[in-house]
């Protein structure tokens, strides 16, 4: 499967420490091939999903079974409320 970033998700890894980097880097290719911690989103947020690596969270969308795109990425503890601003934001547009 192919991965594609947002602007936002790119920035974001790079400024990740390199331990850090890493651990996501390898998170990534195993979700490339369907494993890892991930979980589909409700409410608002469904159609979305989610990849968990420790307190770090990718949300993410499954275009025609075969492209990833990366939407959002942050800590555990503001991705998902931060992520829902930029689809209002979206929509408004």
């Amino acid at each position: 499967m192919k991965i594609s970033a947002s602007d936002q998700v790119q920035r974001w890894l790079v400024a990740l420490p390199p331990e850090t980097k890493k651990r996501v880097r390898v998170a990534l290719r195993g979700l490339a091939r369907g494993r890892g911690d991930i979980k589909a989103l409700r409410g608002e947020l469904e159609g979305f999903c989610r990849l968990q690596i420790g307190g770090l969270r990718i949300v993410y969308s499954q275009h025609r079974g075969q492209i990833i795109r990366l939407e959002y990425a942050d800590s555990r503890d503001v991705v998902y409320e931060t992520f829902l601003k930029v689809l209002h934001e979206r929509k408004n547009l």
